[in-house]
C-alpha cells in the first residue's frame, strides 16, 4: 500500500485582481521525500508556496496533510503544523543579531523568565556550524553578505526541525561549494524522513537532488516525473509548451583579437582586495570566478567605488579615470547591474517607468528643464518592446513583476545610459531558462557591438558557457585564467576552492 501523502493539493485555484495565478494544481508530495517544484517565471510556483506557508489562502481547492483537510490562514498556523519555509527573497530584522533572528517569535527563557541570550547564542552558532558556515551569531545581519543572510535563513529553517521545508530559490546566493553543503543537509533530513519542497530554476541541480519533479506552467500543473526516469529537455518542454534552444548563444568567431580598451593595474580596495591587474578587450566578455570571501564582489564594488575611491589605476580608451563616487564612475562610461535587484537595484514600491529612466532623468527634461511625463513614458515604453518585458503598463509597480522580468526591467535602467562596460554580478539570480536564454543573447549581442562586459556568477555553468575567458580569484587575488573552452565545471571548480592552484585532474574530469 503506498505511503499516506505528506501534503495534498486539490484543484488549487488562486487569482490576484482577478488574474487567474494557479489553476485546478492537483499532486502530491510524499513523506520523507525532496520534490522539486519547477517552472518559468510567472508559473505560480512561488504562489503555490506561500499557500502552504499561510501567506495566502487559496480561492478554492483543498490541501491535505496525511490525509486531513488543512486550512493554513497564517504562517504561524503553517508553523502550527510542521511547516517552515526559506523565501528567495530574504525576510531577516536586517538591525538585529543572526542569533536574534533565528529565534524571532521562539525566544529562549531562562527558568526565571528572562530571555536566556546565551542559549540562543549557542543554539545559533550549532545551527551556523552544521552549515560550515563561518558567521558570528552576534553580529548584525545588516553587516553580513547576501551570500551569508541566505545561509542565516537557511539555517533559521533548518533549526526549527520542521517536518516540511519549503526552499525557494534557496541557494540563489550561494556558490557551488556551499550549495553542496545544503544538499547534503537535505538528504540527511530526507533519511530522518523530513519532507522538503524545493523550488529552483537549476535544473542541474534539480535532478542531482530531487526524488521527484512537479512542473508548473501559466499557473497549471502539468504533471509529476520520477527524476530517475526523466531527463532536463524533457522537463524544459514541459516548463515552456517546446524544446528550449540551446541556453548559450554561439560566441563572436573574430578574424583578428580586438584591441584592449580596459586596463586595471595594481588596483587595490582595503584589506580584502588586491593587487589586481587585468586589461578587457573591446566587446569581450571577461567572467571572474570566486568562492564567497575571494574578493569578486569587493572587485566589482572598488570598480564602481561604491565604496570610496580604490587605489591602483584605471584606463579606459586610453584616458586615465578617477572613480571616486559611482555618479563619476556613470559619466565614465561605466554600468553595474548589482547582484540583488530588490535590495540595491530596483525600487519595487515604484513604477517600471520611474525604475527605468532612473539613470538617465536628465536626458528626458524639455526646453524649459522641466522634466517630461511624456518623454519619460516613452523612453520606459520603448525599453519595456526592446527588452520584453511583460507588464501592463509603464505605471506598473516593479515589484509585481516576476523575478525575470524585473531583472530585465533592471537591465533596461542600466543599459539605458549607453556604457562602455558592463559589470554583471549575478545576472540572471532567481531567473527562469527562458529569460536567462533572453539575457545571454542579450550579453551576445551588446559584446558584438562593441560593449565589454565583466560578469560575475554563482553558477559555474554560466560562466563556461558565457564568457570569452575566466579569471579566477582568491583570497582578493587573480590566482587562474582560462580562456573559453580551456576549463571544464570540475577543474574550475577545483581553481575555485584551491585558491587557483592547479591540481591534477581526476578520472571523472570533463
Amino acid at each position: 500500500m503506498p505511503p499516506l501523502p505528506c501534503i495534498a493539493f486539490d484543484k488549487v485555484c488562486k487569482k490576484f485582481e482577478g488574474i487567474a495565478a494557479l489553476r485546478n494544481v492537483t499532486f502530491d508530495v510524499l513523506p520523507g521525500e525532496i520534490h522539486a517544484v519547477v517552472g518559468e517565471n510567472g508559473a505560480g510556483k512561488s504562489t503555490l508556496m506561500k499557500l502552504l506557508a499561510g501567506v495566502h489562502q487559496p480561492d478554492s481547492g483543498e490541501l491535505r496533510m496525511r490525509g486531513q483537510s488543512v486550512r493554513l490562514d497564517s504562517p504561524s498556523r503553517a508553523q502550527d503544523h510542521g511547516i517552515s519555509v526559506v523565501f528567495q527573497e530574504l525576510s531577516l530584522f536586517p538591525h538585529r543579531s543572526v542569533a536574534a533572528n533565528l529565534f524571532i517569535h521562539r525566544e529562549l527563557a531562562s527558568s526565571w523568565g528572562w530571555l536566556d541570550v546565551a542559549a540562543m547564542r549557542s543554539e545559533a552558532t550549532r545551527a551556523l556550524t552544521d552549515l560550515q558556515a563561518d558567521i558570528d551569531p552576534d553580529a548584525r545581519v545588516d553587516s553580513l553578505t547576501l551570500a551569508e543572510r541566505q545561509l542565516v535563513e537557511i539555517a533559521r529553517a533548518l533549526q526549527q526541525r520542521s517536518r516540511v521545508i519549503i526552499l525557494d530559490e534557496p541557494n540563489s546566493a550561494l556558490n557551488e561549494a556551499e550549495s553542496q553543503r545544503l544538499f547534503a543537509i537535505l538528504r540527511t533530513l530526507r533519511s530522518e524522513g523530513v519532507t522538503a519542497l524545493y523550488v529552483s530554476h537549476r535544473l542541474e541541480e534539480v535532478f542531482d537532488l530531487a526524488d521527484r519533479i512537479s512542473v508548473l506552467r501559466d499557473g497549471e500543473f502539468q504533471g509529476t516525473f520520477e527524476t530517475s526516469r526523466t531527463t532536463i529537455p524533457a522537463i524544459i518542454q514541459a516548463m515552456v509548451g517546446g524544446p528550449l534552444d540551446q541556453a548559450f548563444p554561439p560566441r563572436l568567431g573574430r578574424l583578428a583579437p580586438e584591441p584592449v580598451v580596459l586596463e586595471i593595474q595594481d588596483l587595490i580596495q582595503g584589506p580584502e582586495l588586491g593587487p589586481i591587474s587585468f586589461t578587457a578587450r573591446r566587446g569581450e566578455i571577461l567572467a571572474f570566478a570566486g568562492l564567497e570571501g575571494s574578493g569578486v564582489d569587493e572587485l566589482f564594488r572598488a570598480l564602481f567605488a561604491l565604496d570610496g575611491p580604490a587605489r591602483g589605476e584605471l584606463s579606459l580608451q586610453g584616458r586615465r579615470l578617477r572613480q571616486r563616487t559611482p555618479g563619476e564612475a556613470m559619466r565614465n562610461g561605466w554600468a553595474l547591474v548589482p547582484e540583488s535587484r530588490r535590495e540595491q537595484g530596483l525600487m519595487t514600491e515604484k513604477s517600471l517607468s520611474a525604475n527605468i529612466t532612473l539613470t538617465i532623468l536628465e536626458r528626458l527634461r524639455n526646453a524649459l528643464g522641466l522634466m517630461s511625463g511624456r518623454r519619460v513614458d516613452d523612453s520606459a515604453s520603448d525599453a519595456i518592446r526592446e527588452f520584453g518585458i511583460v507588464a501592463d503598463s509603464v505605471e506598473q509597480s516593479v515589484g509585481t513583476l516576476s523575478g525575470g522580468n524585473q531583472q530585465k526591467a533592471l537591465l533596461a535602467k542600466w543599459l539605458s545610459t549607453k556604457p562602455g562596460v558592463l559589470l554583471l554580478n549575478d545576472p540572471t539570480r532567481g531567473v527562469d531558462v527562458g529569460a536567462k536564454r533572453e539575457i545571454y543573447a542579450l550579453c551576445r549581442r551588446l559584446a558584438a557591438q562593441g560593449m565589454t562586459i565583466l560578469v560575475a556568477s554563482s553558477e559555474t555553468d554560466e560562466l563556461l558557457g558565457l564568457a570569452d575567458r575566466i579569471l579566477v580569484l582568491a583570497k582578493g587575488r587573480i590566482r587562474n585564467e582560462f580562456q573559453a573552452g580551456e576549463a571544464t565545471k570540475s577543474v574550475l571548480l577545483r581553481a575555485m576552492i584551491h585558491g587557483g592552484l592547479m591540481l591534477p585532474e581526476s578520472p571523472i574530469d570533463g
